[in-house]
């Protein structure tokens, strides 16, 4: 009996209304969002508050004024790296770069002018970022987007399993937090929880493709954060910790991008499976107070790993007929029917390479041709990519409209050598649209009314089937790996669409009903 499993894990569309919160005066509660708050003092060389002097952020429309006491604050900053400028009538304007704004946090920032009655070059002030936000009350590791550049990873999993309290689990694809299992942790991706939950997964295995939720790429995101300590109200399905990450949004000042490569071809073959990612990412200001940011990452793998020492394992693949013998049906009958089987030549795809280079048959002394690839198994491929985009207009004295959007895919497939048309193919397809207006309602020097609002519409897909005979045979080896064009299924959302009634004949073991692509009561 031939079994087929087609197993569409997750299908989801939800639009959801997230976070409506209003904030009151500057020491207001923040929701759980990628935006942060910057408040400080002005004051001259003698240290007295200067009033009604202008802080901005430069090339945006977040702007503060401050009091008597000379006190400013701006919210709902965007998580980055800003530079502020302050000014007024009969001082030198002042530039303070490398301002560090926290998600969530609030981060102090003094400026001292210097006074003058001749217009002069602002000056220049290097801000330094606090070890620990003075408003940080719980147990919070953080990590930074331009830090991760810098580290030997490539999943943003792996930077956070350096995190005191997190460990990842044995496939680097999901994350335990303070001993909890991977599923009672909750993810947020910009201010809306984007974790699909315990939905199950259509992985072939391969290291390369995770659960069945967003993936985001290491240059794709500016902070990333995971709170081990006591989480606030609104995280109701943070059993174990809250992971908080938040995208790129471009600089309001410059054009900035990055572009990297990886590989695995330069190691022996015992090592190598063939691995390659390519990852770039650009953006930058569009006009006054209108940013964006694209980026994406691109994987291939021709062979999953099987661990250390895997090349003393060989793996044979066919590469055509040796001969055809005749099997008769019976030995004493002359009429009994004959059955003609082909007996196939097998060449050594993984193992030792060398182990049959002095066989007297020169064919096999050739290995029929066929390169032997250590420790690489034939025809299982997998490929993933991430993509993602924003834009973002700040307008007025610190309103924003941000528009987000996170693609990501992982495929890759099964290996059948003597019975192609039961290879098994792999998806997990995720898409995340997420709009965040934050309006400010009014504003003075010492408190602010603010309507901020989320809505996101996300997507899950994962389906595991037989590939079409045609596929099978188009994605033994792709190119660098890249099992990136989606796969032809010979049973999919389209040939067998998962409704309501399919569910019930599943739970209630319906008999003579449609339960599977293949009629089970009649299996032969």
């Amino acid at each position: 009996m031939k079994v087929c499993r087609v197993s569409v894990v997750s299908h989801v569309a939800r639009l959801g209304l997230v976070a409506a919160a209003l904030g009151f005066t500057a020491g207001a509660l923040h929701a759980q969002s990628s935006t942060g708050k910057i408040e400080g003092r002005v004051r001259d060389q003698a240290g007295a508050p200067i009033n009604n002097a202008q802080v901005t952020v430069v090339g945006t429309a977040y702007s503060g004024t401050t009091n008597a006491q000379g006190y400013y604050f701006m919210n709902n900053v965007p998580a980055g790296t800003v530079t502020l400028h302050a000014a007024f009538i009969g001082y030198r304007a002042v530039n303070v770069t490398g301002v560090k704004v926290l998600a969530g946090q609030t981060i102090t920032t003094d400026v001292t002018m210097e006074a003058s009655t001749v217009v002069l070059e602002a000056v220049n002030v290097q801000s330094t970022t606090p070890l620990v936000p003075r408003d940080e009350v719980t147990t919070k590791q953080r990590v930074d987007g331009d830090f991760t550049s810098k580290l030997p990873v490539d999943r943003i999993s792996a930077v956070l399993a350096l995190q005191p309290g997190v460990v990842a689990t044995a496939a680097g694809t999901g994350l335990s937090i303070r001993g909890g299992r991977t599923d009672e942790n909750v993810t947020y991706v910009d201010g809306v929880p984007v974790q699909a939950g315990n939905r199950g997964t259509a992985s072939m295995g391969s290291t390369l493709i995770g659960g069945n939720e967003i993936g985001i790429a290491t240059n794709s995101f500016e902070e990333a954060s995971v709170t081990t300590g006591a989480s606030s109200a609104e995280f109701g399905n943070a059993q174990s910790g809250v992971v908080s990450i938040t995208t790129k949004s471009g600089n309001a000042q410059r054009f900035s991008g990055n572009l990297g490569y990886e590989s695995d071809a330069m190691f022996p073959n015992t090592s190598s499976l063939g691995f390659t990612r390519v990852q770039a990412g650009f953006g930058g200001p569009l006009m006054r107070g209108l940013t964006f940011y694209i980026s994406g990452a691109l994987e291939g793998q021709k062979s999953p790993g099987f661990g250390r020492g895997a090349q003393n394992f060989a793996n044979f693949l066919p590469v055509g007929t040796d001969t055809v013998v005749a099997v008769p049906s019976s030995a004493t009958s002359p009429t009994a029917d004959t059955t003609y089987v082909a007996l196939q030549k097998y060449a050594q795809f993984r193992g030792n390479c060398d182990q049959f280079s002095k066989s007297a048959n020169s064919d096999i002394a050739n290995n029929y041709g066929v390169s032997c690839q250590g420790s690489q198994t034939a025809w299982q491929p997998s490929g993933v990519y991430q993509l993602q985009s924003n834009l973002q207009y700040t307008y007025g004295s610190g309103s924003r409209i941000r528009l987000s959007a996170l693609a990501s895919q992982g495929q890759s497939r099964g290996a059948n050598f003597n019975n192609p048309s039961n290879t098994f193919g792999a998806q997990n397809t995720n898409q995340v649209y997420t709009l965040n207006v934050t309006q400010n309602l009014s504003k003075s020097s010492e408190r602010a009314l603010a309507l901020d609002l989320y809505g996101s519409l996300q997507r899950d897909r994962a389906i595991s089937s037989p590939l079409t005979p045609q596929e099978e045979f188009d994605t033994r080896s792709p190119f660098g790996g890249f099992l990136i064009k989606p796969l032809n299924f010979l049973f999919d959302f389209k040939s067998f669409p998962i409704d309501s009634q399919l569910i019930d004949n599943f739970r209630n073991n319906v008999q003579n009903s449609r339960r599977s692509p293949y009629d089970l009561g009649n299996t032969s």
